[in-house]
């Protein structure tokens, strides 16, 4: 009987120690709001010259003027897919070679892989498949040699960095010469952070050196 009374009452003390576990590992979830603001805040806190690099002047070196918008449906497929060919290649090769074919050594998107990566860093562009050169409608995808390739350099200074609202961010850049010295043209980038990273609301140029 003793023995019996041992027994439970260590079961009842483990069942006591498992409902506390369960009490501290709540379940949290996050609201699309709440991750946006998350990432505006991120992007506040980094330093000039890393905000500039991660958000302007590595695009601005692979798109220069083709990616100049105030409504994203305007912006034309082929730049489009340059801007996705260079955004996954910042993903790193490992990302990019799922699509790589080694019996014919060619990369081969699937269209739906384009406009899923599109879609979140734009609003509402329109990408159409059939501009684009190595389109074959037969499977809906892209068949192109590489997807990287991208260098060079750029001399960007941050003017200035202004919060609109609750997870939109304004970011006025001024383009340099390599030594710092001249003033090429400026552009201004408009970015929304969402539950899924950040989006390019315009891309505008204002300003070039005649």
């Amino acid at each position: 009987m003793k023995r019996f009374f041992c027994v439970l009452i260590l079961l009842v003390i483990a069942g006591l120690l498992s409902g506390c576990n369960n009490k501290s590992l709540p379940s949290v979830s996050v609201s699309p709001a709440a991750a946006g603001n998350k990432g505006l805040e991120q992007a506040l806190d980094l330093p000039d010259d890393e905000i500039v690099n991660e958000y302007c002047s590595t695009l601005d070196l692979c798109l220069g003027d083709d990616l100049l918008f105030t409504d994203a449906k305007t912006i034309p497929s082929q730049t489009l897919f340059t801007f996705f060919c260079y955004i996954t290649n910042s993903y790193g090769s490992d990302y990019q070679n799922k699509w790589y074919i080694k019996a014919d050594n060619n990369y081969r998107v699937p269209v739906a892989d384009i406009k899923e990566i599109l879609n979140r860093y734009f609003d509402g562009c329109n990408f159409d498949p059939v501009q684009i050169d190595g389109y074959l409608e037969q499977t809906n995808e892209i068949v192109i040699g590489g997807l990287s390739g991208f260098g060079g350099g750029r001399f960007p200074t941050l003017v200035k960095k202004e919060q609109l609202n609750n997870d939109t961010l304004k970011l006025k850049v001024d383009y340099y010469d390599d030594q710092y010295k001249t003033v090429f043209y400026t552009k201004v980038y408009t970015i929304r952070f969402t539950a899924n990273g950040y989006q390019y609301l315009s891309i505008i140029k204002i300003f070039e050196k005649s």
